[in-house]
């Protein structure tokens, strides 16, 4: 398998690779991807601009990652390998490539992960990111989906919500607490209330 930046000669892979990057993101948020022709031009708009692209190529095109600069950082916007040629650290040697290019200019390299994607947080603490800053936020200025395609969950006891994922595998520890979570607020709890409950239960297990 080689690692190569991206070059016009191989900018059809990439767009394709984009697209099924998307297909799959919007399966799993059980969206619709947009039109194949959108991806396309936005491929081709950051290959242009000259943002840090890199190919798996092995015979064929294996996998992608894409890295741009903003306001001064280096941010991973995407990871990609196809589906049937993962587990085969394919995406540990993209990054690893982007990590060394980014190096040049800079000692950090950040990314975003929806907190639904259980593994691709596995995958991302695996290789050293763990330094969480960030929290992103948003308002649906359209009428909101049905109460059940939210996750209920906490940040420090504060309060947030998440969409919920086609696939979601969660353990039956993590499905319980989410259920507790959501009636300890449908109930009124508070964010002091939530810490005190569970400073209490965790001084307990340690005494």
């Amino acid at each position: 398998m080689e690692i190569i930046r991206l070059s016009g000669e191989y900018l059809p892979d990439f767009q394709e690779l984009y697209i099924e990057f998307f297909r799959e993101l919007r399966g799993k948020q059980g969206w619709n991807p947009h039109a194949e022709a959108e991806y396309r031009a936005e491929a081709t708009h950051y290959f242009r601009r000259g943002d840090l692209i890199f190919l798996a190529i092995e015979e064929e095109p294996l996998g992608f990652i894409r890295v741009s600069s903003r306001e001064g950082s280096f941010w991973i916007e995407e990871l990609f390998v196809r589906p049937e040629f993962r587990g085969r650290s394919i995406g540990r040697a993209l990054v690893e490539r982007a990590e060394k290019e980014v190096l040049k200019w800079d000692s950090a390299l950040y990314l975003f992960v929806l907190p639904q994607d259980k593994d691709a947080i596995a995958f991302w603490k695996k290789l050293g990111y763990d330094v969480i800053n960030t929290v992103e936020l948003m308002k649906d200025l359209e009428p909101t989906p049905k109460e059940g395609d939210f996750h209920t969950i906490e940040l420090l006891g504060e309060l947030f919500r998440i969409f919920r994922w086609r696939g979601e595998r969660s353990t039956e520890e993590e499905k319980r607490f989410m259920e507790l979570l959501e009636e300890f607020y449908r109930k009124g709890g508070t964010k002091e209330e939530f810490l005190r409950v569970v400073n209490s239960a965790l001084e307990g297990w340690l005494e």
